[in-house]
């Protein structure tokens, strides 16, 4: 059976709802109905498509991704999830999820019960103000998503991508210049809606020019200007080498594996 480890980390101060399980007097202890934490690992699902909405979820580390499949069982990938993140508000519509979570990685999550939930609401207005912004984030991000399956460019969602992740890196006092991306090129394909074939050529491209490197999925930003400068549709990252010499794409083809 897995244990629940009952004490503070580095990543509760990222947390939207830290005050929650922390308290505003005695930040040493967890308060009644909250677990804090529990081990998954990759692949492990923390919910299904109809679990009962029983908590809300924080991840504490490593990473995640949420999920919804067709009729046909096609699934496309809605979200992921880093550090300090609220996971599991789909569950307030109906009583049930509606998305499947999936772990990138080794994870660490805390879990907060609704009679906990509820509770801390009703005292704090901190808390509800904390719960709401985690809302609207999740709402911001749907929608930002949606502009860019609509208006972008492929080269532009995929920059989108990268400087989205190296902020929220950034968030969390780790460097927004250099990560490793947890989620495959399958899965990055899947949520800009896009083919991995283009992935990988975007990719390379990127890496030829200079302005970014990538080693397997640890990616690295070298020219910050010119991924902004993309995003607004003021420059094109265009290749100035020939990518189909062999000496330029041996190397890469192995370094972009997924």
């Amino acid at each position: 059976m897995i244990s629940y480890l009952l004490h503070q980390s580095n990543t509760c101060k990222n947390c939207s709802l830290s005050s929650s399980c922390l308290g505003s007097v005695d930040q040493t202890s967890l308060r009644p109905g909250v677990k804090s934490h529990r081990i998954y690992h990759k692949g492990d699902s923390l919910f299904v498509e109809g679990t009962i909405f029983s908590a809300l979820f924080i991840l504490r580390s490593g990473s995640a991704k949420s999920s919804i499949s067709s009729a046909s069982g096609d699934e496309q990938i809605t979200g992921f999830y880093y550090p300090g993140d609220l996971m599991g508000l789909d569950g307030f519509d109906h009583g049930t999820h509606v998305h499947r979570l999936n772990f990138l990685e080794t994870s660490s999550v805390c879990c907060i019960g609704l009679s906990e939930l509820d509770n801390a609401m009703c005292e704090s207005a901190n808390m509800r103000h904390k719960l709401l912004q985690g809302m609207s984030h999740a709402l911001i991000d749907e929608h930002a998503l949606l502009l860019s399956l609509g208006k972008m460019t492929s080269e532009q969602r995929l920059v989108k991508f990268l400087l989205d992740i190296s902020a929220r890196f950034e968030k969390r006092g780790l460097s927004g210049k250099e990560f490793i991306l947890s989620m495959s090129r399958i899965d990055i394909a899947n949520y800009l809606g896009m083919a991995i074939e283009t992935i990988s050529r975007l990719l390379t491209k990127m890496h030829t020019m200079g302005v970014i490197a990538v080693d397997h999925r640890k990616i690295t930003l070298l020219d910050s200007k010119m991924l902004h400068a993309c995003l607004t549709g003021d420059r094109d990252i265009s290749p100035v080498v020939d990518l189909s010499s062999k000496a330029n794409r041996v190397p890469l083809r192995q370094s972009l594996s997924a």
